[in-house]
């Protein structure tokens, strides 16, 4: 069986799929051509799909290295069989989430400011996370993540979801069609969810509208699922916005979030950890020695819905 990885992979690595049966072969995604695709059972990588129409060949798994899959060509993948690197990036985003939340509640930017302009003075409105209401829209391992690092802090933590299924360390669960009663109570709002048609611009203006004043707003799933406009219009009511992922990234430098000292704008960087590399290759590893053995995969994706 033959494995055609367009990422990384160490000499160990491949020692290691090699003794599990496969013929493994190495490209990097920007050099790879129509013709490496001959004979390949199994496609390991982040967007090979820009380079080669992998419908075009006898693929019958393909194992993204990365968590979403908003890239992937959804209507012509009939038949394959796609897994993502679910909850790879959950616990340095996790990190983040809480990271931002303190930052904002902290002043640390002031407190920079302060440091630069060589001011000895203290910042007196500085606040605790106590009584904090959390809301995730979204509760799947990113989310879990998160509210498992904020169980010391004394908040609330909300989640929402289509199922009202529960989730790991969010003790408060409600349903997506819920959301317009408890928006006007949640101090801090972190949507954690897929693009797709049905999640574009879930974040509407009539939501962004319902916060209250002073509350934070924290995206590190998809620009596309907010609606930026909205958000522009309405972002001098936060305490602080915290943007690792706009509609359009880069995020044009003529964009008005740039100029406002309550935006936070980081460049797609929360998942970045020391340990990323090891979880996506452990996960690699495991889902093709259940491929070649017949048995079921991890992190299955439904391609056409989008999750």
């Amino acid at each position: 069986m033959k494995v055609l990885y367009c990422t990384p992979i160490t000499p160990e690595g491949e020692k290691r799929v090699t003794e599990l049966g496969y013929n493994v072969l190495v490209k990097k995604e920007k050099d790879l051509l129509q013709e490496d695709l001959q004979g390949v059972d199994v496609l390991v990588g982040m967007n090979p799909f820009a380079m080669i129409d992998v419908t075009k060949g006898n693929l019958q798994f393909i194992q993204l290295q990365s968590q979403g899959f908003d890239h992937l060509p959804k209507k012509s993948l009939d038949g394959v069989t796609v897994a993502n690197n679910q909850g790879g990036y959950a616990i340095p985003i996790g990190e983040w989430i809480v990271a931002k939340i303190l930052e904002s509640y902290k002043h640390t930017r002031n407190i920079y400011r302060l440091q630069e302009e060589r001011l000895w003075k203290k910042d007196f409105g500085m606040e605790e996370l106590t009584g904090k209401k959390i809301l995730f829209v979204g509760t799947g391992t990113i989310a879990s993540e998160a509210a498992k690092r904020l169980q010391g802090f004394g908040v609330e933590i909300y989640g929402a979801n289509r199922s009202g299924k529960a989730a790991p360390f969010i003790e408060n669960i409600l349903s997506l069609d819920k959301l317009d009663e408890i928006l006007p109570e949640i101090d801090v709002l972190v949507p954690v969810l897929p693009w797709t048609k049905q999640t574009e611009d879930l974040i509407s203006a009539r939501m962004i509208e319902a916060l209250k004043p002073g509350s934070v707003f924290i995206n590190i799933s998809r620009g596309q699922i907010v609606d930026e406009k909205a958000l522009i219009e309405n972002v001098d009511k936060f305490l602080a916005v915290h943007l690792d992922v706009t509609k359009d990234e880069p995020l044009p430098s003529n964009s008005p979030l740039w100029e406002k000292e309550n935006v936070y704008i980081s460049g797609h960087t929360s998942w970045v950890s020391q340990f990323v590399d090891k979880r996506r290759d452990d996960l690699i590893y495991e889902n093709l020695r259940r491929f070649i053995q017949g048995e079921s995969l991890l992190n299955i994706v439904d391609v056409r819905r989008g999750y």
